[in-house]
């Protein structure tokens, strides 16, 4: 994608509104950055890809707060009044409860529940900014199995069962060590991709490797070309309601700052307002 906020590319549009030609492409790949950012504007989201938030919360004494993004990949650090705590682990019958935080399990399809940070034995203790949250949140797929290739090419096209493949986020070997991405020709132990296919080395024919990469939900990639679709096609009617054929009938216009279809499809997106 363009973009790094472009929640479609160019070729998508041009195929959805069947145009062939390349006069229109700057005019549409501006109509994608400005449609992308309403939609983030609207949800009240920064971005929907995997990024890195550092949180500072006001403590109210309770046990849980609401993070802002999700859905959440993974929390790196919390701190309340400069003391850091650590995760507590998963209850388990006849053994004791350990003091730390625990995070809301996220849902498996976007899209996704905001998700509580809870505390066992401690509270968010009262205070202006003492709270401090490290976290990595949004639409990642995480360790999706894959066998590379007996056989030249050695590619592996990501899954992307929810939505495109937008960004890499790391490949490793099922024994958990990481491979590294290169931009030329790999090596054994490196990987090259672009467009979610990943290709290997011929040394690593036939390992089992885990892919992690961004994606965006393909509701949301629908409702960006929904939108984009109906600004190109304003342009031809600017200012317009109505129009008559021939005197015979009239056409009539439905003139909205979002089109329904967008505004009923962004709602379970919309992040809800927290203190």
């Amino acid at each position: 994608m363009a973009g790094s906020f472009d929640l479609i590319g160019l070729a998508d549009i041009k195929r959805w509104l069947d145009v062939a030609g390349t006069d229109d492409d700057i005019l549409l790949a501006r109509l994608i950055a400005q449609i992308s950012q309403a939609i983030l504007h609207v949800i009240d989201r920064p971005t929907i890809l995997p990024l890195t938030y550092n949180e500072i919360r006001d403590g109210g004494n309770e046990t849980s707060i609401m993070l802002r993004q999700w859905p959440v990949i993974s929390v790196s650090s919390v701190t309340i009044d400069g003391v850091a705590i650590s995760p507590s682990p998963l209850l388990v019958g006849g053994k004791t409860i350990q003091a730390g935080y625990v995070l809301d399990p996220s849902d498996s399809a976007p899209p996704g529940s905001m998700q509580r940070l809870s505390l066992r034995g401690a509270r968010f203790y009262c205070g202006v900014q003492n709270v401090a949250i490290s976290y990595t949140a949004g639409y990642q797929a995480s360790r999706e199995k894959a066998v590379i290739p007996t056989t030249s090419p050695y590619s592996i096209s990501a899954q992307a069962p929810y939505g495109d493949w937008t960004s890499d986020a790391g490949v490793a070997y099922s024994n958990g060590l990481s491979l590294v991405l290169v931009t030329g020709n790999p090596a054994a132990g490196q990987y090259t991709v672009g467009n979610g296919e990943y290709t290997f080395a011929q040394a690593d024919a036939g390992s089992l490797v885990l892919i992690n990469y961004g994606y965006v939900p393909s509701d949301l990639a629908s409702c960006c070309m929904e939108w984009v679709a109906d600004r190109y096609t304003y342009r031809s009617r600017i200012g317009q309601q109505s129009k008559s054929l021939g005197g015979q009938e009239t056409m009539a216009f439905i003139v909205k700052d979002i089109p329904d279809y967008v505004e009923t499809a962004l709602l379970p997106y919309r992040r809800v307002v927290m203190p």
